[in-house]
């Protein structure tokens, strides 16, 4: 299977882009490498970023994710109004600041795409190439802050400064890893399905899958921005976001032939306010792997509930979210389905044997059994 560039292998793409040097009297690594090849690359991880076949996956009715399960653990009936919404044939024009929250994920989109490139090239032209694909705002939009000005640090400058100060992050914290690829192509924003085998799918995005060259254990890269100067582990500690992915990579592991049962999960967070990248590395158990599914189990049995009910119970103490924000639905949700969203309902997905959006397909039983053989 050739990668989107039309490399067979590792050992083709390492040929095109060769290792970096960093004394001070290189001519230029850009000047050595092909050019080409990388941006080609990060044309693939930028528009993976914001897959919009993806997406229209995820507005089925039987299917979940990471953030959707966080919406339903939220206020389930703005997880039901979600899922109408996206499959509206006219959706409604809800109360949402644009410019602000585009401006977040924009930011994020184009720092994830920017770093994740220079894993795969060690090439900062094409990470910064990546990082302005990614950014979907206008080019000289900036986040201010609550008293009008340019203070937040969010700003597609910014969002190529962040890149370019990866480079010396990884190049001490991660100098050991590598990125893995699978049957030639970077293992990079990699979509999974996984068969529940309870009629839901639950579906998840792997930002990246490292593997040390030293030992040749694998890690879980999860990257992250935040407005905090300082980050607590606590708030990525017991996740479920990455805890969620290593469970799928002891799937993958046997595919590629990898050892070890306990893998690490690094959360690479960019902090906008001090503008550096921090490094929080968990170990996740076995043990912590099983419980996963069992959570998404009884997620997708409450979910039946409310289906066979007819009720999805509206949550007031989030109808204002950790950022102050008012919830989008409000004002709106006590009004009933069928003034809302005439004629709307969601589907279920059948099958993903067909969609080239994912990946990875799994069953329950097939990341039970990895699990089990992993002992």
């Amino acid at each position: 299977m050739a990668t989107t560039n039309g490399f067979q292998s590792l050992d083709e793409l390492d040929a095109a882009i060769p290792t970096r040097r960093t004394s001070t009297d290189d001519v230029s690594f850009l000047d050595r490498i092909d050019l080409g090849a990388a941006i080609a690359e990060s044309k693939r991880i930028s528009a993976n970023t914001a897959d919009k076949a993806y997406r229209r996956l995820t507005s089925h009715g039987n299917v979940t994710s990471y953030s959707l399960l966080g919406n339903l653990h939220e206020c389930p009936r703005r997880f039901e109004l979600d899922k109408l919404q996206a499959n509206a044939e006219v959706p409604l024009d809800v109360d949402v600041d644009p410019a602000e929250v585009n401006i977040d994920f924009a930011f994020g989109h184009a720092v994830g795409a920017g770093i994740q490139t220079y894993a795969v090239t060690h090439s900062i032209l094409a990470a910064q190439w990546a990082a302005f694909c990614a950014w979907r705002a206008p080019w000289d939009a900036e986040k201010l802050d609550k008293n009008g000005k340019a203070t937040a640090g969010k700003s597609l400058t910014l969002a190529m400064a962040a890149v370019e100060n990866f480079i010396h992050f990884w190049d001490t914290t991660l100098s050991d890893f590598e990125v893995v690829v699978i049957n030639g192509k970077p293992a990079v924003e990699l979509a999974f399905a996984v068969d529940m085998q309870n009629g839901f799918w639950h579906f998840g995005h792997i930002d990246a899958i490292l593997r040390s060259k030293s030992t040749g254990r694998l890690a879980v890269w999860e990257g992250k921005t935040t407005a905090f100067e300082n980050v607590n582990e606590a708030a990525y500690g017991n996740s479920s976001q990455a805890l969620g992915y290593s469970v799928v990579v002891d799937a993958i592991a046997q595919i590629i032939g990898a050892e070890g049962s306990d893998y690490e999960v690094f959360y690479i967070v960019f902090s906008s306010k001090s503008r550096e990248f921090m490094l929080l590395p968990f170990g996740k158990s076995r043990k912590q792997r099983a419980e996963w599914i069992q959570d998404i189990l009884l997620d997708h049995a409450n979910i039946g509930t409310y289906e066979r009910i007819q009720f999805y119970p509206k949550r007031g103490e989030s109808c204002i979210n950790k950022y102050r924000r008012q919830c989008y639905w409000y004002g709106q949700c006590h009004m009933s389905n069928k003034n809302l969203f005439p004629g709307t309902v969601a589907p279920e997905l059948k099958s993903v044997e067909n969609v080239e959006a994912v990946d990875f397909k799994f069953t329950r039983d097939e990341l039970i059994a990895s699990q089990k053989q992993k002992g």
